[in-house]
């Protein structure tokens, strides 16, 4: 079998399945999301076919798709049962080549295939017809042929049917022919069919270990079971029809033709018996992996929740249902990473963290952290590109080197994120005239944004430019002022998913841009100088579209943009200057308000097999506060400052700034 049809790898699943939304449509199973009605006929050639996931009401089912264990549904089309497939007549085929069969699991002895029909109302019948699939035979019985049952009298037939079952687990054989069988079914992508001769004995006790595999209850199991007598109603009726119901020879033959409840209790107690559960049975018994089990669980069975996935709000809440809805994607089902964690998730009780991690939030994050770089480019410069201290004409060069934390608490469904930056700016500020200065200047920072067990590198090269304007002169008075900031963004991420799906990395590009305009004036008094200001500040971040890999869960993110505007209030408070060991020193504090005009929050959206997750950025402070102190000491033209700066965002968000500033004048 693992020659005809390879256990696929992470990275070919990915990367093979991968394409448009229009792959879902082409799942082994129809998508679910609630329990379904049966539609599947009666077949007039195949009377003992049906769909795996349920029966019509007429045939002893509910007319729905079977519930299962953890709130799941049965999936119509995974799995279908058959008898024979030999004495289709031409509309059935068509029928059977419209459900995307892949596989025909054949499991008959070599002689049954090759030797006449098995029953009387099928002349002439030949090996089975080809529908389209791919078949495989899984010979239950091996090279040998079981013996016939005893026909003595009822009882003894009876008697017989009941060690075949036994057969069924206690034979080696016959153990290696089911798990040939449950493997095939495994391993096939599209829809696949299953049979024997007359669709109930072997093929019955195949059914049965699916349909426990899916976490169909036991009382259903049998019921759908014991349905083969009214899907082979009409064969059975029409060969004891004219015998007494009562007579021995028509519970003898009903026994044959037919099933009992006792044959599949002949089974269950041999397993009970011999490995003490199905789930042994299958394990110890059968030898099937958990991954072969959660595989053809993953094909059988739709969860409409998921563990946890009621209670959850924000970012949990989106991952959780992407999650949910990769259900219907072709990494459910098969032998993935995916798989194996969602059916382990549902068997713990817990998504395990995972419903945080998957959705991206770093990515909003990082646009959250990029709106507010311009905030702290101004703190760390503003102290030289007033020009007011200059002689009309001169110049100043300036460098500073600042670095920052910010720490953002989490949220109900929303993991916190921590912030870390390092940077330095460096220009030139020019007294153009008694009013007027402007100043330009070339930087460059390196951060680091943290949350949802991921990480974003943002570094950012950036050109700042602004001009001032003194209505009656720069030192004192009212002024207008404007700035500018153009910043080119180089991004990297990586987020370890958890639940063992990976990590899952990207790189991209984007651009900051930012301006702000103030309205301010200059107070001097006797021993100090007060300067309050109020201004606007608009900024836009993009990071531009890319594809994460290294997962199968890797996400094709789509632009990150976010607008921000800002109205922004601050007032600076120098003390009067002190002479020291031939230096001017000049100790400041710094006041400061911004009051988000739009919402605060970024959000990033991702998508895998046309599903999408949005994410929201820890950060929404509406309101943040600032305080800072500084010192500026001159001697002659060189001069330095140090200084602090802290911010308090609605009590969930928090953050300390400093800088050093070095400058020459001209």
């Amino acid at each position: 079998m693992a020659a005809r049809r390879p256990a696929l790898s992470v990275e070919f699943v990915r990367r093979a399945l991968l394409c448009t939304t229009a792959i879902v449509a082409c799942l082994s199973a129809v998508s679910a999301s609630a329990q379904q009605a049966i539609t599947t006929p009666i077949l007039s050639s195949d009377g003992n076919f049906r769909d795996l996931a349920g029966m019509p009401v007429g045939m002893g089912g509910t007319g729905y798709t079977n519930a299962t264990s953890h709130g799941g549904y049965a999936r119509i089309g995974a799995f279908y049962r058959s008898e024979a497939l030999s004495i289709l007549n031409a509309s059935d085929q068509a029928y059977l080549s419209s459900l995307n069969i892949g596989l025909v699991v054949d499991l008959r002895t070599g002689s049954e295939i090759a030797g006449p029909p098995s029953w009387p109302f099928a002349p002439n019948a030949g090996p089975d017809l080809q529908i389209g699939a791919i078949e495989y035979n899984a010979n239950i019985y091996g090279s040998y042929t079981p013996t016939a049952p005893d026909t003595t009298n009822a009882a003894a037939a009876i008697s017989s049917m009941k060690a075949i079952y036994q057969d069924f687990v206690g034979d080696q054989t016959q153990r290696n022919g089911f798990r040939a069988a449950l493997l095939a079914l495994a391993h096939e992508d599209d829809a696949a069919l299953f049979h024997c001769s007359g669709g109930k004995d072997r093929t019955g006790w195949t059914a049965a270990l699916l349909q426990h595999i899916a976490g169909v209850s036991l009382a259903t199991i049998k019921n759908d079971y014991i349905a083969s007598n009214n899907y082979l109603a009409p064969f059975i009726d029409a060969i004891v029809g004219g015998l007494s119901p009562t007579s021995d020879q028509a519970i003898m033959l009903r026994a044959l033709l037919g099933v009992r409840a006792d044959y599949l209790e002949a089974a269950l107690e041999q397993v009970e018996s011999d490995y003490g559960s199905l789930d042994a049975y299958l394990q110890q018994g059968l030898g099937l992996t958990l991954e072969d089990i959660y595989v053809l669980r993953g094909k059988m069975v739709y969860y409409g929740s998921l563990p946890g996935q009621a209670g959850f709000v924000g970012n949990a809440a989106s991952g959780a249902a992407f999650l949910n809805a990769l259900q219907n994607s072709p990494l459910s089902g098969h032998y993935t990473r995916y798989n194996y964690y969602l059916q382990s998730a549902i068997d713990a009780g817990t998504l395990g963290g995972v419903e945080t991690q998957v959705g991206g939030q770093v990515h909003a994050d990082a646009a959250a952290y990029l709106s507010r770089r311009p905030a702290w480019i101004e703190d760390a410069s503003a102290a030289y590109t007033s020009g007011r201290d200059l002689g009309i004409g001169r110049t100043r060069l300036w460098a500073t080197g600042m670095g920052d934390y910010f720490n953002t608490s989490g949220a109900t469904g929303i993991a916190g994120s921590t912030e870390r930056t390092a940077g330095t700016v460096a220009g030139g500020t020019y007294r153009l005239g008694p009013e007027t200065s402007a100043h330009f200047g070339l930087g460059y920072s390196s951060g680091s944004v943290t949350s949802a067990n991921g990480s974003a590198n943002v570094d950012i090269a950036l050109a700042t430019f602004g001009a001032r304007y003194g209505l009656t002169a720069l030192e004192n008075g009212y002024y207008v002022a404007g700035r500018g900031h153009l910043g080119w963004i180089d991004y990297g991420s990586e987020r370890s998913l958890g639940g063992g799906l990976g990590i899952a990395r990207g790189n991209s590009h984007g651009a900051l841009y930012s301006g702000r305009v103030d309205v301010g004036r200059i107070w001097r008094f006797d021993g100090y100088t007060i300067t309050p200001q109020v201004g606007l500040r608009a900024s836009r971040v993009v990071i531009d579209g890319f594809a994460e890999s290294g997962s199968e869960l890797a996400l094709s993110m789509s632009d990150i943009a976010h607008n921000s505007l800002d109205l922004v209030t601050d007032v600076d408070i120098a003390i009067k200057a002190r002479q020291w060991a031939g230096w001017t020193v000049v100790p400041s504090a710094t006041l400061g308000y911004e009051l988000a005009l739009k919402d605060p929050q970024a959000w990033s959206t991702g998508t895998l097999y046309g599903f999408s997750v949005a994410q929201a950025s820890a950060y929404d402070s509406r309101h943040l506060l600032k305080a800072g102190l500084a010192v500026m000491a001159q001697r002659d033209a060189f001069s330095a400052k140090a200084a602090v700066n802290g911010a308090l965002g609605d009590g969930s968000s928090a953050g300390v700034n400093a800088h050093v500033a070095l400058a020459y004048r001209f």
